[in-house]
């Protein structure tokens, strides 16, 4: 049916809410998002009041349908604006309005006003209302771990600690590795290793901690390859950067000999361990005897081929020397020997005529051909029997200088310590 001149009227008041008057003017109070990256298209909702659409009649139905044909817009500052397009209508408070991309490249990175004009003319400003942030970076990443140089051997686990981030209103999309070996002398190959971290969504960075171990039939000199891919949501290409690490593996540490093989229960033999791979510093590499570090504080790492100390105490009998680093353990194919202090329990005869030699048996355990047996009243100045001879490990024959007085008897080995018979010997007047 023909729309007459009275219902014309009608759908006019209803439209304008009242032609003439009283009538509304648009207000803008806010633009969401108030910034954004100016590489795209941009979908802005205008939040205020007033915002009165003009209606069409839909023929199918009759119903009067809300359209925002006549509202125009642009945003910018003078003398530059671009223009605003795809008006839509939300609701009397809230508009939505497209900025395309060819448009937004050309917006300065300054505050920009928001202005609409509705199918009455009527105009609406947000000074200030939006910021363009122009073209949107790549995201950041920060590999913490793993730090590359020689510190990775065949059977080590690679600890990596990565985190990516990008700026606001930016977010992070997705932070994944890839670990892949070469082919093994064998012929074998492992398969890539690959996961993702987890996130948040609309987060603006990921923080990512994994493990990975080598594998250990790979042999020293091959190079394994770590590959950190982190995502943003920037227009591709632009939206991912990717951290490559080739890790190329070393040799493990070694232990090939330690000087002398054996030593005392009381520890503070000096000692030292030859191999490869040994690293000083805080960090470095430590010596163990046993369960117990090599004095002082695992040893001291000479170079990268020796560590120095004295071996710790320990029970009589065999121990594993051992030397830890970043590298792993080393492992000596023997063992190190601890040994008895010699004992004295008697010197035959304990006494002997002042002025002459006398010839001595001493009795006791643990003797061994360094054993030497002293007299006087300190080991620093003792006088040494001569014409020693090992009849067993449990006897010593010599002859006793001569002296006067009582003094004690000492029995010292180089490599395994001393002990003492007090007062043991005295010399008499013929």
């Amino acid at each position: 049916m023909p729309i007459g001149p009275r219902a014309g009227f009608a759908f006019c008041a209803a439209a304008l809410v009242g032609c003439a008057g009283n009538e509304p003017h648009p207000r803008i109070d806010a633009v969401d998002p108030a910034q954004a990256y100016t590489d795209r298209n941009i979908w802005l909702t205008l939040t205020g009041a007033d915002f009165i659409p003009s209606f069409r009649i839909d023929p199918g139905s009759g119903a009067r349908v809300a359209t925002m044909e006549g509202f125009s817009g642009r945003i910018g500052s003078e003398p530059n604006w671009e223009p605003l397009t795809y008006f839509g209508w939300i609701g009397p408070t809230q508009i939505s309005v497209g900025l395309l991309k060819e448009d937004a490249e050309d917006l300065p990175l300054v505050p920009c006003d928001v202005e609409i004009t509705d199918p009455r003319g009527r105009v609406a400003v947000l000074r200030a209302g939006f910021l363009g942030l122009g073209a949107q970076a790549p995201p950041l990443v920060t590999v913490t771990s793993p730090t590359i140089g020689p510190i990775y051997v065949p059977g080590t686990t690679i600890h990596a600690v990565v985190t990516a981030t990008t700026s606001p209103p930016g977010q992070m999309t997705a932070l994944t590795w890839i670990y892949t070996e070469p082919k093994a002398a064998n012929g074998t190959q492992r398969q890539p290793v690959t996961a993702s971290c987890p996130s948040r969504p609309g987060a603006a960075s990921i923080d990512c901690a994994f493990d990975v171990t080598v594998s250990s039939n790979l042999s020293a000199g091959m190079t394994v390859n770590l590959d950190i891919t982190a995502l943003n949501d920037a227009v591709p290409p632009d939206n991912q950067t990717v951290k490559h690490f080739s890790i190329g593996l070393t040799p493990r540490p070694t232990v090939s000999l330690v000087t002398p093989q054996f030593g005392g229960v009381a520890g503070g033999t000096n000692v030292v361990i030859q191999g490869s791979g040994f690293e000083a510093g805080e960090a470095g590499s430590r010596a163990y005897f046993g369960t117990s570090l090599l004095i002082p504080n695992g040893g001291i790492v000479v170079n990268n081929e020796t560590i120095s100390g004295y071996a710790p105490a320990h029970d009589e009998g065999f121990v594993a020397v051992t030397v830890q680093s970043r590298l792993g353990w080393a492992y000596w194919d023997q063992k190190f020997e601890y040994r008895p202090w010699p004992q004295i329990s008697s010197i035959t005869p304990a006494l002997g005529l002042q002025g002459e030699d006398t010839p001595v048996r001493v009795a006791g355990a643990n003797f061994t051909k360094t054993t030497i047996i002293y007299l006087g009243q300190a080991l620093a100045n003792a006088v040494a029997l001569t014409g020693v001879t090992l009849a067993t490990d449990i006897e010593i024959d010599g002859v006793v200088p001569p002296g006067s007085g009582q003094v004690t008897v000492w029995a010292f080995d180089p490599d395994n310590g001393w002990t003492s018979l007090p007062n043991g010997f005295s010399w008499i007047e013929p």
